[in-house]
C-alpha cells in the first residue's frame, strides 16, 4: 500500500510539472476512483464486472476529453473590435486598451481564461503588425 502511495504521489509530481494535472484535476480522480474500484472488484474475483467497469470507465475518459479553447482573433479587424481600438492607434494605444479590458475579461475579476486568451492574442497580433 505504501508503494502504491509513493507510485501517486510521484506520478501526481511529474504530471504538475508537466501543467496537466490542474486541469484534468476532476479527470484524473475520477480515473484514480475508478481504478480503485476495478483493483478491489479483480481481488474479489469479478474480473466480469472488473472488465465492464473498466469499459466504462475508458469511455468516460474519451467523452469528457476538454474542448480546446476557442481560436485567437486572426484578422485584424476582429482583433481591433476585441480590443476597440482603431487602426491608426499606436503601440502605447493597443497597449493601455489590452489593459483596460484585460482587467475586466480576467478570471480573477470573474471573467473566463479563454477571454483572457483571446483578449492577449488580440493585442499580440495587432503589435505584431504593427
Amino acid at each position: 500500500m505504501i508503494l502504491a502511495i509513493l507510485l501517486a504521489a510521484g506520478l501526481a509530481w511529474w504530471l504538475h510539472k508537466e501543467g496537466v494535472l490542474l486541469p484534468n484535476l476532476k479527470r484524473l480522480a475520477v480515473l484514480g476512483g475508478g481504478g480503485v474500484l476495478i483493483a478491489r472488484l479483480l481481488e474479489t474475483g469479478q474480473v466480469l464486472f472488473a472488465a465492464a467497469a473498466g469499459v466504462a470507465l475508458a469511455g468516460w475518459w474519451f467523452a469528457s476529453k476538454r474542448k480546446a479553447p476557442a481560436p485567437a482573433p486572426t484578422e485584424l479587424a476582429e482583433a481591433r473590435a476585441v480590443l476597440g481600438v482603431a487602426p491608426s492607434d499606436d503601440a502605447a494605444a493597443i497597449n493601455a486598451a489590452w489593459r483596460r479590458v484585460i482587467a475586466q475579461v480576467h478570471p480573477d475579476k470573474g471573467g473566463t481564461a479563454d477571454l483572457a486568451r483571446r483578449v492577449t492574442a488580440a493585442r499580440d497580433l495587432l503589435l505584431a503588425r504593427r
